[in-house]
């Protein structure tokens, strides 16, 4: 091999070395601080489900709740309204047992201080999920994280809707919603 050759494969190793290091800064910078946020106004506009939804306990203070006439015997009997989630509840993991009362706000799960629910596990992102209330349902969506959200096992790509009973895992850590 010529000399030109040697040299130019050197820089070439240097250049590929100097790119792997960046790809792990990044990979790191994601998992210890969460996904980069460009776009202020559509944060903005997806936060506006959770300031018009309505709490578990009933309807906004000020507002009396419809009155309705009692049925009449002969009709069968009426289905009653799917409950209602007023907690969710961690099952499995460093932090089985635990319950969270379910607000009016999101919650945000991750290994980094800053989140509604710490997670002491290995395998959860600093901020990995968030759960937000929206018309009365709750949505779970994975922040950007390194080892994903899955929902009934199966990985999320984008918000989902949350039904009570349903497990979400993260890492080692399994919770659900109840009534």
């Amino acid at each position: 091999m010529s000399e030109f050759t040697v040299m130019v494969l050197r820089f070439a190793f240097f250049a590929l070395l100097w790119i792997f290091v960046f790809l792990v800064a990044g990979v790191l910078r994601q998992d210890l601080f969460g996904p980069r946020r460009s776009n202020r106004a559509g944060r903005r506009g997806r936060s506006r489900g959770a300031r018009g939804a309505v709490p578990a306990g009933g309807p906004p203070p000020g507002r009396a709740a419809p009155q309705h006439a009692p049925p009449p015997r002969a009709a069968p009997p009426q289905q009653q309204a799917p409950p209602v989630p007023r907690a969710l509840h961690l099952t499995s993991g460093a932090l089985a047992g635990m319950v969270i009362p379910l607000g009016a706000g999101p919650i945000t799960l991750g290994r980094a201080g800053g989140n509604t629910v710490v997670l002491e596990d290995d395998f959860a992102s600093g901020h990995h999920a968030r759960i937000v209330p929206d018309s009365g349902h709750w949505y779970v969506e994975d922040l950007g994280s390194t080892n994903g959200t899955f929902i009934n096992g199966q990985r999320l790509h984008s918000p989902v809707q949350m039904r009570i009973g349903t497990p979400v895992t993260i890492g080692h850590t399994t919770l659900e919603l109840r009534p």
